[in-house]
């Protein structure tokens, strides 16, 4: 499958010979967060954990670098819209100044964000960028709901980051939340989406997944019908949830905790990390495929050929990591799969911008046939 997959992406490149990827998927320095998470990735994936200047990177601006980063991308590669994350993005000198000037190259930037760092200077000014968007981590609108991640010693950061959530709402910016199922808070979304919606109907969008990895042995959710009041009552809580097909599969994921959905992401986007290097998976950090600033038409020459394409680029998931695997990113293979119509992807912030949009549907065309294919 992933010969078909790279035959139709270069295939169908800009006039400047680029790769049309749907997003710029850009993680900043991952190992750089002040928050402790009991069930965060980057520790178990271990790609840059061994720091001995951090200090010295949270206190530098390196803007400079970073753009060299993405110049690098895009001379073969165009996508319109970027999302970056961290570690805390925030955290860093110069992140609020990248992010206004990341807005002047791409449709839509989203920051992924702890919450704590949202101060009211900061918010104005990702405000008045204009096409920025904030996507804040939050498993619930309780301190018990968040105790995988909060530890005793930052549990005052629970109100900081309801603060700044209702700050971010009302000045105006965009806002998606994103809460990771455990066993801490899983019986807990339905009441979290009341909040929500009591507050901030029309105004966020709630995306619950499962956690991920080997730390869901030890703190999933266990098997079982917990967001089945969301999708039988959806109409009274689509103000504050991403389209009906999303959560119907998140419903279906925690009955079992066997993913059977198909996955294509890898097909319109890579990791690509503040240093240059990258990853064939957004989702899955498995051994970088090397680095762009060392070798620029790298996603051009990796993509769909390497090795690692073969564990992704799949009818149904056989990877080890990926059969228990669900992200916010479903809505795309949804949308892929006719789950999902444009209009619903459209009414996401992630995708909302007309060129976004223009590019789903133009991939959505491509890759019809290879989705389409009858497995051998």
């Amino acid at each position: 499958m992933k010969e078909r997959f790279r035959e139709v992406a270069l295939n169908q490149r800009d006039e400047h010979g680029r790769v049309k990827f749907l997003m710029n998927d850009m993680v900043i320095e991952e190992q750089l967060c002040q928050m402790k998470c009991s069930y965060c990735l980057t520790e178990e994936y271990n790609l840059l954990m061994n720091v001995p200047d951090a200090r010295l990177r949270l206190t530098t601006d390196r803007r400079s670098d970073w753009h060299k980063v993405l110049d690098a991308y895009h001379e073969h590669v165009d996508s319109p819209v970027m999302r970056l994350s961290g570690g805390e993005f925030f955290w860093l000198k110069g992140s609020t100044e990248f992010v206004e000037e990341c807005g002047r190259r791409y449709e839509t930037v989203q920051v992924i964000t702890n919450g704590v760092f949202l101060n009211p200077q900061r918010l104005e000014a990702l405000a008045a960028i204009g096409n920025c968007q904030l996507n804040i981590s939050l498993d619930g609108h309780t301190l018990e709901l968040n105790r995988h991640r909060l530890p005793e010693k930052q549990h005052r950061l629970h109100d900081v980051i309801m603060k700044n959530l209702d700050a971010a709402v009302k000045i105006g910016l965009r806002v998606e939340i994103q809460s990771v199922l455990t066993d801490a808070n899983v019986q807990g979304q339905v009441a979290f989406a009341e909040f929500l919606r009591e507050r901030y109907d029309g105004r966020v969008m709630l995306y619950f997944f499962p956690v991920r990895g080997d730390t869901a042995k030890r703190m999933g959710p266990p098997p079982g019908p917990h967001l089945d009041p969301l999708l039988e009552h959806y109409d009274e809580f689509a103000g504050v949830l991403p389209p009906k097909a999303y959560v119907a599969h998140m419903v279906e994921q925690l009955r079992d905790n066997v993913r059977t959905l198909p996955c294509y992401i890898t097909a319109t986007m890579v990791q690509l990390f503040g240093q240059g290097d990258v990853s064939a998976c957004p989702h899955a950090w498995v051994k970088p495929m090397g680095n762009i600033t060392q070798n620029v038409p790298l996603v051009l020459e990796q993509y769909g050929s390497h090795q690692h394409y073969d564990l992704f680029m799949q009818e149904r998931p056989r990877f080890a990591f990926c059969k228990t695997c669900a992200t916010p990113s479903d809505v795309i293979n949804l949308y892929f799969l006719d789950r999902i119509s444009d209009e619903e992807i459209g009414s996401t912030a992630l995708y909302s911008g007309p060129r976004t949009r223009a590019r789903l549907r133009e991939m959505k065309e491509n890759f019809r046939p290879v989705i389409a294919a009858p497995v051998a």
